[in-house]
């Protein structure tokens, strides 16, 4: 009996070390756990681009500062993006703020582990604008770098001006006409124009030239740019 026992304490020791090398490890667990996917839609005017609108997602980690991601969206305006953490808040912007979910008004997690904020309707509460770019007389022709921004553009720590040199504001051809959404009644609104030094291979933006236009209201904007 005595032997009987011991093989059967045996096979269930066996059992249970197999089981275990199944689980998925602790660290896999709290990821799957800890992982959630911000889902939603932008209904914008008809045309085609962002068109200078953006999708600002702050997350902040546990014991960390809070982060801002930069959320891409495609041409029927859906949105996705994966954190870890807690969503505190998702902004639209179009130069001013157009749009804001805060904490209280995030919905739950569903069992996909999704966050879906539905459709964000837009189309009442923004207008088209169309601006030329151009290269002043004399001036070569080549790609330029344009951002708009409610209020003066951000600074660096040292008082250096923004980078343009990113996916968020994509190299356009002077004589190139930009479409823009626009916020009604909007004020102080800027442009900061980035041309680069060397042109090819050589393309170097943070070294290049930029010029500040502004500031400008929606029902005044001028139909093009000059760039020196």
């Amino acid at each position: 009996m005595k032997s009987l026992a011991t093989t059967v304490f045996a096979v269930l020791l066996v059992f249970v070390a197999a089981c275990a090398c199944r689980r998925e490890p602790a660290s896999d667990q709290h990821t799957a756990m800890s992982e959630r996917t911000l889902v939603g839609q932008l209904l914008l005017p008809i045309g085609s681009g962002s068109r200078g609108v953006e999708v600002l997602v702050k997350v902040t980690a546990s014991g960390g500062e809070p982060r801002v991601a930069w959320v891409l969206f495609d041409e029927q305006g859906r949105f996705a993006h994966t954190f870890r953490g807690n969503l505190t808040s998702v902004q639209v912007t179009a130069a001013a703020e157009v749009h804001r979910i805060d904490t209280e008004d995030i919905p739950e997690v569903d069992q996909a582990g999704q966050i879906d904020v539905g459709v964000i309707d837009l189309r009442n509460r923004l207008t088209e604008y169309r601006l030329m770019v151009r290269a002043a007389d004399g001036k070569p022709p080549g790609d330029v770098r344009v951002g708009m921004w409610f209020g003066l553009p951000p600074v660096g720590p040292r008082g250096e001006p923004v980078s343009l040199g990113s996916r968020q504001f994509p190299p356009v051809a002077l004589g190139s006409e930009l479409d823009w959404l626009l916020p009604h009644e909007a004020h102080s609104i800027y442009f900061l124009v980035e041309r680069p030094s060397g042109t090819g291979r050589g393309t170097e933006w943070r070294s290049g030239h930029q010029r500040l236009f502004g500031p400008f209201i929606s029902a005044e904007l001028p139909a093009e740019l000059i760039m020196d």
